[in-house]
């Protein structure tokens, strides 16, 4: 069978290099060379644990060995991980990634794929370097998926999240993230450290809060960090300076609704979906690296077998994690508890108190899941008073 995957991003790339493996004639397409896609580039320490590559010397990273998170007030708490999770530079991870693929025998094309057309059982893919066929197409092309929108799957605005931030060149790499909650929207901005430079980001509901409003908020925090670059980016007005980068982006944060009618898989008319251009982001903390690497897996094994097995495969590996950090999502942020934001409290209740502390640590450093959240948590605070 041969397959077109769109896409060499953790996804496509992982889906290349599995089917490639297992005998596939595999085409993977992606519009450019690797880039600095705009994310942080946190890798959690389950994703650590489960694929092996990630592991190992060939991928550059920055282990992270303390985690500062800090309310909107102010309040801040430094805890340790259970375990080491990595930041990965976005264009470095891509490109060891498609270096995987075409070790395996996929064939990488840097083109734009300007038209699909599926008749008669087949694909055609016209490109910026020519026209190509498959048996089989995967939409792997980000948040803002072409692919998906080709094949009919509808996400509306509540379904995304925006971010922005900048990179910023650095002498002192520091081995800590800093997490940081906002006071009037969902969201919260970071410092992620990569092992040659510092992401700075920020992110909330898409069209939630203004560009200009989220661009002063973070630079309000750089300030505290790294006064210097924090002049440079005002000087320039915000824009990509000498010593730092600008970007922004958009990023899945599927509704309930949405979770619950989403089809990522068509096997009648050949087509799949997975990473983020099947929405598979957690729509509470932003991470989608291991779902775009998990989903590649669980889709490779679906075609050696029945492939429209798909659905139901994400759906009971990770479908109901997901599902239920949306339902979360908003209590978390918009959600109170003795008078102040629920996120304030955490922050101050962990500082005093160590059952809370290790929950609010888990579950940002993704070791702690969401459908066994609340248990956990109604033990800790119970202790509490």
């Amino acid at each position: 069978m041969k397959v077109a995957i769109v896409g060499a991003g953790p996804a496509g790339s992982h889906l290349a290099c599995q089917l490639s493996k297992h005998g596939f004639d595999v085409l993977l397409f992606d519009a450019r060379p690797a880039w600095e896609k705009p994310c942080g580039g946190g890798v959690t320490s389950k994703a650590l644990r489960e694929f092996e590559f990630l592991r190992d010397g060939q991928s550059p990273k920055q282990m992270i060995s303390s985690l500062r998170l800090i309310s909107a007030a102010g309040r801040d708490l430094t805890v340790t991980p259970s375990n080491e999770f990595a930041i990965y530079s976005r264009k470095e991870l891509a490109e060891i990634m498609r270096q995987r693929a075409v070790a395996a025998g996929a064939q990488l094309r840097v083109a734009r794929v300007e038209k699909t057309n599926f008749s008669n059982g087949h694909w055609l893919l016209e490109t910026s370097v020519g026209e190509f066929t498959a048996d089989f197409l995967v939409g792997a092309d980000g948040a803002s998926s072409v692919i998906r929108r080709r094949v009919g799957v509808k996400f509306d605005a509540k379904d995304f999240a925006y971010a922005l931030g900048w990179h910023v060149r650095s002498a002192e790499i520091v081995s800590r993230v800093d997490v940081k909650y906002l006071d009037d929207a969902s969201g919260y901005l970071w410092l992620f450290p990569r092992h040659d430079h510092l992401s700075y980001g920020i992110a909330s509901g898409y069209q939630e809060m203004p560009p200009a409003r989220l661009k002063e908020k973070l630079l309000a925090y750089i300030e505290t960090e790294d006064p210097a670059a924090a002049r440079e980016i005002r000087n320039a007005e915000g824009n990509t300076t000498a010593n730092t980068n600008f970007y922004a982006a958009i990023l899945p944060a599927l509704d309930v609704k949405t979770w619950d009618g989403l089809r990522a898989c068509d096997a009648s008319k050949a087509w799949a979906l997975i990473g983020d251009a099947a929405g598979f982001v957690d729509p509470l903390t932003g991470e989608g690296i291991y779902y775009a690497i998990k989903s590649a897996d669980l889709l490779a094994e679906a075609m050696k077998t029945r492939v429209a097995d798909f659905d139901a495969m994400w759906r009971a590996e990770f479908g109901a994690e997901l599902r239920r950090a949306s339902q979360l999502s908003d209590r978390f942020y918009y959600g109170s508890f003795a008078g102040a934001r629920l996120t304030e409290r955490m922050v101050q209740f962990a500082k005093r108190h160590r059952g809370i502390r290790e929950v609010l640590r888990d579950l940002v450093a993704g070791e702690q899941g969401y459908t066994d959240l609340k248990p956990r948590l109604v033990r800790s605070l119970a202790t509490v008073f």
